[in-house]
């Protein structure tokens, strides 16, 4: 009996350790934030950039930004001044690596960049019927200090001398 109460206590210690919980291991989930920006279409698992036709660039939606040429080299920016992201048109490349402008040439021939024509509003000239306003009253206040205030011929040379038949001539 000697021997069992050893046995029974190692038994019953391993049983013991084997049957308390462990403490919950800490889980490390670890989110890489890649995700489109507002202004981009949904793009599948893996996509890393958007071609935009209006900068003839690139955006990168691992970094963040946007690679355009400049000054003879691909460089990238933060934003891009004088442009609004969301009038773009962006195009999701099925493209893996770090340099996606070595195939701009195809990028450009495939989608092409949009021209955006404002039309300006019509202008409505509408055609003037008579004199403007106020213009028939001055050229009467005009023909009145001239001596025309008279249409009927009397003594102005024109006419029978009453305002009607032949010869008679109308301004």
């Amino acid at each position: 009996m000697k021997y069992h109460q050893p046995f029974l206590a190692l038994a019953f210690g391993a049983f013991a350790v084997f049957a308390t919980p462990t403490p919950a291991q800490a889980q490390v989930n670890v989110n890489v934030n890649v995700g489109r920006p507002a202004w981009g279409p949904a793009v599948p698992q893996g996509t890393q950039f958007y071609y935009i036709p209006e900068i003839d660039g690139y955006y990168d939606l691992y970094a963040q930004q946007y690679i355009v040429f400049r000054n003879g080299q691909w460089v990238p920016l933060a934003v891009i001044d004088g442009y609004d992201p969301y009038q773009f048109h962006p195009v999701v490349l099925d493209y893996r690596g770090r340099q996606p402008w070595v195939y701009v040439g195809a990028h450009r021939e495939r989608y092409p960049r949009r021209v955006v024509v404002v039309q300006p509003r019509p202008v409505i000239v509408r055609p003037q019927r008579g004199l403007p306003p106020g213009q028939a009253k001055k050229l009467y206040r005009e023909g009145y200090r001239e001596g025309r205030h008279d249409d009927r011929g009397n003594g102005n040379g024109r006419g029978n001398g009453n305002g009607h038949g032949r010869g008679h001539d109308r301004d």
